[in-house]
C-alpha cells in the first residue's frame, strides 16, 4: 500500500506541467487571462480532442506536505521559489526506469548542405592523332549548374551535358600546351578550375632544310627542300625531295607579327618567286597534280584499288606550316590563311575546311567543292592518284570516310563544327569549261546538297562571287575584281579575321543576287565536260540558270576590333557598306566596287560563328538585342546562335547576345 506522499506524486507532476503550459482538454489552457497589466498568464493555444466537452475526473486536494508553486494573479516568475542546482525545484521521483529505451547522445550529427564544386582533372597529355577524352566532376546540388570550358585547344569540342572534353591533336600541334579554364555556376555560387592540356609531338616528319636565301628588297625568298618520310609520302615514295619557297617580310620580327598566308598553285604550276612585304607567304609543291589531297598508298608500282588513299600532299602543306611558326619569329599563328585558283582554289577549299583549325580564313576561286562533281576527264585523272569514285579507299582520317566522300566539302559542312567555324570567300565563272558552275551548284551525290545551299543551310561564314568568266579569264564587262575594292579580309583595319575572334556567317540577305539552281536557262546545250558554259567574250550566253553576275553576302561588314564577348555576353557591330563605285555596266548586272545597290535596310540572318568565351548549349534561350530591336532566339543543334532578319544600315549597330 502506498504512502500518501508517493500518490500525491502521482498526480501533482502532471497537474503542475498541465499549469505551466496547459494541455488539451484542460480549461487550463484555453482560460482567458486577466485583463489587468499585471497578469502573469502566459496564453498558450491548443488543438482541442474531439471528446474535450467530457467531464473532467476529479482532482483531488494537494497534499500538505507539498510547496504550492500556484501562479496567482499578482504572481511573476520573479516570486517562484529557486529550484536549487540539483532538483530543479522538482520532488525526487527515484532511479530512472532501465526499461526505456535510449534517448541517444543529447545532440544529432546533420551533415552540411551540400555546396557547388569543381574538381579538376589534373594535367592531362595526349599523343598526336590520337583522342583524348576528359570527364570532369562537378557536385551540382541544384540540378541546375552551367559548366563552361575556356581556353580550348584549337580543334577541342566541350560537351556541356556529360561535362568532356574531346580533342585529337593534328600532327602539327605537338609540343605545344593549354590552359583549360573550366568555370561552374548556379543561382548563387561559382567555382573554378584549371588544368593543363598538353599534346605530345609523336609524329616528327623531316624538317625542310634552306637551300637558300635570297634578298628581294621588301622581302627575303628562301628555296626550301622537303625531304618526305613514311608519314608524308607513300612507302614507295618515302624519302624523295620536294621544293618549296617561302617569302618573309624585310625587318618583320615577333614584336610586329604578320599574317601567314599559303598559296596553293593550279594544275601543272609551280611555287611563285614573289612575296610581300606584309605577310610571309607559304608555297608548296604539287608536282603530281594530286589537287593537294594525296593518292594511294599503294603507289609507285601498284593499282589505286585497294589499301589506303592518305593525303600526303595536304600534309606536307600544313608541314610547312609547322615549320614556318616554329621558326620564323613574325608568324602570327592567328592569322595564317590560305589561298589557291583552280587546282589550288580546290585544294585551298579542301585544306582550309578539313583542317579548320589551323587557318583563320580561306580564298578559294575557281575550285571544286564536290569532287564527285568534277568534269569525266577530271576524275579519271584524279582516280588514277585516289583510286576510282566506286572505289573510294579509306582516307585513313578521323570520320573513317573514303578518300571522296572525306573531300566533299557539303558533307564537311554538314559534319563538322571545326569546317562550320570557317569563313570562306569563293569566286567561279560561268563560262568557265575547266571547273565548271556546277562545282557550287550542283548537288552532291552523297548529300544533296550544292556549295551554295550548303553554306547557307549550315549557316556558314561566306562571301561568294560569280560572273560570266571563264577559267582565269574575267566577265567580259565587269573589270577585274569588281565585287569590292580595298577590303583585305585578314589585313583591313575594321573588317577582319583571326582565328581567336568571333565572326557573323551572314544568310538569307536582301542583297543577294540569284546563282540559279543548277539546270539549264536554254542558251545552251549540257555538255559533261563543261556544263552549260557559254562562250566567255559573248556577254549573256552563258548556259546556267539564274543571274550572269552577282554575289552572296556582298556589302556586310562588322567591326573585328569592337567585337567583344564573356561567358556571358557577346557584342558585335554591324553594317553595310555604301562607298566609292561604279553602276552597272548594263541593266541587270551588279554594281561595281563598294556601291551599294541593294535595298536599304539589308536586311539578313546572323549566325555567330567561332566564339571562344560565349559557347551556348544546344536549346539555351538567348536573349539579343539590336538597335531598338530585341527579343529571344534559340541555340542550335550545335550551340551556333542565329538572331533572324536584322535590318543593317550603313550606321554601325551592336548586336548584344546575353544569356
Amino acid at each position: 500500500m502506498e504512502s500518501a506522499t508517493v500518490g500525491a506524486m502521482r498526480w501533482f507532476v502532471p497537474l503542475l506541467f498541465a499549469t505551466l503550459v496547459g494541455c488539451p482538454g484542460d480549461p487550463l489552457s484555453t482560460a482567458t487571462p486577466d485583463a489587468s497589466a499585471d497578469a502573469a498568464v502566459v496564453e498558450v493555444s491548443t488543438v482541442v480532442d474531439a471528446d474535450e466537452d467530457a467531464p473532467l475526473a476529479d482532482v483531488p486536494e494537494p497534499m500538505p506536505d507539498v510547496v504550492d508553486i500556484s501562479v496567482s494573479d499578482a504572481a511573476t516568475p520573479d516570486a517562484l521559489p529557486d529550484p536549487g542546482p540539483d532538483d530543479q525545484g522538482l520532488p525526487e521521483t527515484g532511479p530512472a526506469d532501465s526499461s526505456l529505451p535510449d534517448a541517444g547522445p543529447d545532440t544529432v550529427d546533420v551533415p552540411p548542405p551540400e555546396l557547388l564544386a569543381i574538381s579538376s582533372p589534373g594535367p592531362q597529355t595526349v599523343a598526336e592523332r590520337e583522342t583524348l577524352t576528359v570527364t570532369v566532376d562537378v557536385t551540382d546540388p541544384t540540378g541546375a549548374t552551367r559548366v563552361f570550358a575556356e581556353g580550348l585547344p584549337p580543334g577541342a569540342t566541350w560537351d556541356e551535358d556529360s561535362r568532356t572534353l574531346h580533342f585529337r591533336p593534328d600532327f602539327i600541334q605537338g609540343g605545344q600546351t593549354w590552359s583549360v579554364t573550366l568555370t561552374a555556376e548556379d543561382a548563387t555560387n561559382t567555382e573554378t578550375a584549371t588544368f593543363d592540356v598538353q599534346a605530345q609531338d609523336t609524329i616528327q616528319p623531316p624538317w625542310p632544310t634552306v637551300v637558300s636565301t635570297q634578298d628581294q628588297g621588301s622581302y627575303s625568298l628562301l628555296e626550301l627542300s622537303q625531304t618526305t618520310d613514311a608519314f608524308l609520302d607513300s612507302p614507295g615514295h618515302a624519302g624523295r625531295s620536294f621544293q618549296a619557297r617561302v617569302a618573309v617580310p624585310s625587318g618583320a620580327s615577333a614584336a610586329s607579327p604578320v599574317p601567314v598566308a599559303i598559296e596553293l598553285h593550279g594544275f601543272g604550276g609551280a611555287p611563285s618567286t614573289s612575296g610581300s612585304p606584309d605577310e610571309i607567304v607559304i608555297r608548296p609543291h604539287d608536282p603530281a597534280n594530286t589537287y593537294w589531297y594525296g593518292y594511294a598508298e599503294a603507289l609507285p608500282g601498284g593499282s589505286p584499288t585497294q589499301g589506303m588513299s592518305r593525303p600526303y600532299t595536304a600534309r606536307r602543306v600544313v608541314h610547312l606550316l609547322e615549320w614556318v611558326l616554329k621558326n620564323q619569329p613574325a608568324a602570327d599563328p592567328e592569322r595564317v590563311y590560305i589561298r589557291g585558283g583552280s587546282m589550288g582554289g580546290a585544294g585551298a577549299a579542301t585544306i582550309g575546311l578539313l583542317r579548320a583549325r589551323h587557318f583563320c580564313y580561306v580564298e578559294a576561286t575557281i575550285g571544286q567543292m564536290v569532287p564527285r562533281n568534277h568534269r569525266p576527264a577530271r576524275v579519271s585523272q584524279l582516280s588514277g592518284l585516289w583510286g576510282s569514285p566506286e572505289a573510294n579507299l579509306s582516307a585513313d582520317e578521323a570520320d573513317g570516310l573514303g578518300a571522296w566522300d572525306h573531300q566533299d566539302l557539303t558533307r564537311a559542312l554538314a559534319e563538322s563544327p571545326e569546317a562550320r567555324d570557317q569563313f570562306v570567300f569563293t569566286y567561279h565563272g560561268k563560262d568557265d569549261p575547266i571547273i565548271h558552275f556546277g562545282a557550287v551548284v550542283l548537288a552532291s551525290p552523297l548529300t544533296a546538297q550544292s556549295w551554295y545551299s550548303a553554306v547557307q543551310a549550315e549557316r556558314v561564314g561566306h562571301y561568294a562571287v560569280w560572273d560570266e568568266g571563264g577559267h582565269g579569264g574575267g566577265d567580259p564587262l565587269l573589270p577585274s575584281f569588281w565585287s569590292d575594292w580595298g577590303w583585305n579580309r585578314v589585313t583591313d583595319q575594321v573588317t577582319f579575321m583571326r582565328r581567336d575572334l568571333p565572326i557573323p556567317a551572314f544568310s538569307n540577305s536582301t542583297a543577294d543576287q540569284d546563282p540559279g539552281d543548277g539546270s539549264g536557262n536554254g542558251m545552251q546545250t549540257w555538255s559533261d565536260e563543261s556544263g552549260f558554259a557559254g562562250t566567255v567574250s559573248v556577254v549573256g550566253d552563258t548556259g546556267w540558270s539564274g543571274e550572269r553576275a552577282g554575289a552572296i553576302n556582298r556589302f556586310l561588314r562588322w567591326d573585328a576590333s569592337l567585337t567583344q564577348e564573356t561567358l556571358w555576353t557577346l557584342q558585335m557591330p554591324l553594317a553595310h557598306i555604301d562607298g566609292d563605285g561604279a553602276d552597272p555596266p548594263q541593266s541587270g548586272d551588279p554594281s561595281i566596287g563598294n556601291q551599294y545597290d541593294g535595298p536599304t535596310p539589308l536586311v539578313a540572318d546572323v549566325t555567330v560563328r567561332r566564339a571562344r568565351h560565349f559557347r551556348c548549349h544546344p536549346g539555351e534561350v538567348i536573349s539579343w538585342e539590336f538597335g531598338g530591336l530585341a527579343g529571344e532566339v534559340v541555340a542550335g543543334a550545335d550551340g551556333a546562335v542565329t538572331v533572324p532578319q536584322l535590318p543593317m544600315t550603313t550606321t554601325w549597330t551592336t548586336l548584344v547576345l546575353s544569356r
